[in-house]
């Protein structure tokens, strides 16, 4: 899903909500600083946890450890884009929605491409066996 489209459905279901709710919409104008802003730390953020899963795939056994110690190495990154995005007045429920798709989609990625790692690792020391 891209972001925009994302970002268009967030909007909605912000808006729907505060209608549901009886309240005033909240704050959900995007500059294109804070659009530059979201997309550089998303990059930022799946850059250092492939980095970081990459520096502990030799160390540790278990892929999900792996991604786990990665994401949590990595938070700081989601967590300034949290500071600046609030700064700039923009809703609670629309920065930690970007943030938990950001974090879920890169999760989603990882964890794949680190099993296959680790089967391509133990099924290149061990030897083939005779099919017949």
């Amino acid at each position: 899903m891209s972001l925009r489209v994302f970002v268009s459905l967030s909007l909605l279901a912000g808006s729907m909500s505060a209608l549901a709710n009886d309240e005033s919409p909240a704050n959900y104008d995007l500059t294109d600083a804070d659009r530059a802003a979201m997309m550089e730390s998303a990059n930022a953020y799946n850059n250092c946890l492939h980095a970081k899963a990459d520096a502990l795939l030799s160390t540790m056994e278990d892929v999900r450890m792996i991604a786990n110690t990665a994401m949590k190495e990595c938070e700081s990154i989601m967590t300034d884009l949290d500071k600046s995005l609030s700064a700039n007045g923009l809703a609670e429920d629309f920065r930690m929605g970007f943030i938990r798709h950001t974090k879920n989609t890169s999760a989603r990625r990882l964890l794949p491409e680190l099993m296959a790692r680790r089967s391509a690792e133990s099924g290149t020391t061990g030897t083939p066996t005779d099919p017949r």
